[in-house]
């Protein structure tokens, strides 16, 4: 608390993926005082030697520490679904399977479209390109692949799916690919030692760490600061602007506590509406997955030590197939992707072939579950809601692709049999069911705060972010999205919050 400034020129609430960026643009761009707000542990740079060994370690995804304990409240899919994102510096980008995915051309195009201009390809390229570099953004060769992984890749021409050169190229259809990384040497190269270890002595930037934002506070609709709360005491940090890069989660939490939101909602909870802003918390988009999952064989189990006596890397992911549903209407609308993992060093092996769907026609919610920051929020991913059934139909399909590449050579000598309940569910009617219960999530939740011209009774913000109706305040992460792209979600969102720090810093 010694160390908190009284008043700075700009908060930056959230130290994930997009707020570490923010800062960085911010304070190499600008003459502002910066504060960094992050509810999780603060470890220092990545020099100092105090990040978790898990943390670092690019073939597991740590996703039981450090996170918010978020839980899905939905009506479909796995009950009581743990919605994992990172509470550290770096946030999910510290924990998760450093995919390094564009997505396709389509999804900038419509958000363009939708009433975003400066949204399109044309403007997204150049920060998609400046987000690899700076993450050192890296091509596995086939070789360094694990043998279950280069196995399902041999076995995808098989079944019509082609080898892809570059999984983000942007006109890309239907095939298999090794996508890119986000890892160094053999460390998970997260957002904080990309941007802000190289500010972190700048002393106009103050950081603090396992410190809640409770609340934004305004005069009228004129931003003046925040209340917070560090080591138990809640104080008040003056601010003439407030950035929330908390994530589709986050972000539309702690505008909801400020009372800005649906105007019900914030007076459920006893909260003096500031604005009645009816889109905050609604458009939730996820990808709805499922993994089908296999007992493997003996002899895949010794291909896979065989290849990490020999020095392998035993990544988790590795590849991802890009699938036409029998519904799509789009470049692809499928992500399927097998993973091989071990809990812990030693332990068995599990392997699967996973699906998502991409991008979903449902959408779910996030609401308050009471005043208290730390309350557990209700979040109804809205799985499956859509009234034409593409998404559930689209992931059925998905499943089916799935076990047709597990039953092609040269899979089908080492897969094993079909393990997790799924074995017997054979007919269309009992997999759509089976999905529709137990379905899970693919860790890419977007769309709560969204970004759309101000004749859209859900939009949040305008093209810079700034929040409708708010003076002082802007959203800059992935929660912006009018729809979450066709893709894993770090790069992309990475690239969002380059382009809000732009146009934040080109309006200034």
């Amino acid at each position: 608390m010694s160390g908190l400034p009284k008043r700075v020129d700009t908060v930056v609430v959230g130290a994930g993926t997009c707020g570490v960026a923010l800062v960085s643009r911010l304070l190499q761009q600008s003459s502002r005082t910066v504060l960094l707000v992050e509810a999780g542990p603060d470890w220092g740079p990545y020099s100092s030697g105090r990040w978790p060994e898990a943390v670092l370690d690019p073939t597991i995804m740590p996703t039981d520490r450090w996170q918010w304990d978020y839980v899905s409240a939905a009506s479909t899919g796995t009950p009581g679904l743990p919605l994992e994102r990172g509470r550290m510096m770096g946030g999910s980008s510290s924990h998760n399977g450093c995919a390094a995915v564009w997505g396709p051309r389509r999804d900038w195009e419509e958000w363009a479209g939708a009433g975003n201009p400066g949204w399109s390809t044309a403007d997204m390229v150049p920060l998609l390109d400046e987000a690899d570099r700076t993450m050192e953004v890296a091509q596995p060769l086939r070789e360094e692949l694990t043998p279950w992984h280069q196995r399902v890749l041999g076995a995808a021409p098989s079944i019509g799916l082609p080898v892809l050169g570059n999984l983000n190229d942007l006109d890309n259809t239907v095939g298999f690919g090794i996508h890119k990384v986000n890892i160094k040497g053999r460390i998970r190269w997260n957002m904080a030692f990309a941007y802000l270890d190289p500010v972190r002595e700048n002393p106009r930037l103050s950081i603090v760490a396992d410190a809640l934002v409770d609340r934004i506070t305004f005069t009228e609709t004129t931003c003046t600061g925040i209340d917070l709360i560090v080591d138990g005491q809640r104080t008040h940090v003056a601010a003439a602007e407030v950035m929330l890069a908390g994530g589709a989660y986050g972000s539309p939490l702690v505008l909801l506590r400020s009372g800005v939101g649906p105007v019900a909602e914030t007076r459920r909870h006893g909260i003096d509406p500031v604005l009645d802003l009816p889109g905050v918390g609604r458009n939730l988009n996820d990808h709805p997955a499922f993994p089908l999952r296999y007992s493997g064989t003996d002899a895949m189990r010794a291909e896979m030590a065989a290849f990490g006596a020999a020095g392998g890397f035993l990544r988790e992911e590795g590849t991802t197939a890009l699938v036409r549903s029998s519904r799509c209407d789009g470049p692809f609308d499928l992500h399927i992707y097998p993973v091989a993992s071990r809990p812990h060093s030693g332990s068995d092996w599990t392997f699967t072939i996973a699906t998502a769907v991409m991008p979903p026609r449902s959408k779910g919610t996030i609401t308050l579950g009471g005043r208290d920051p730390e309350a557990q929020p209700v979040i109804d991913t809205g799985y499956f809601n859509d009234p034409e059934g593409y998404d559930l139909d689209a992931l059925a399909d998905g499943v089916e692709v799935a076990r047709q590449l597990a039953a092609t050579s040269p899979m089908a000598e080492v897969v094993g049999t079909e393990i997790g309940g799924t074995a017997d569910v054979r007919s269309r009617a009992a997999l759509l069911e089976h999905l529709r219960r137990h379905s899970t999530h693919d860790y890419h939740p977007a769309g709560t705060c969204k970004m759309g011209p101000s004749s859209d009774p859900e939009a949040v913000v305008d093209t810079h972010g700034r929040v409708y109706g708010l003076q002082g305040v802007t959203v800059c992460d992935i929660s912006i999205a009018p729809r979450v792209p066709r893709a894993n979600t770090n790069i992309p969102a990475l690239a969002m919050a380059l382009r809000v720090a732009d146009l934040t810093l080109a309006g200034a």
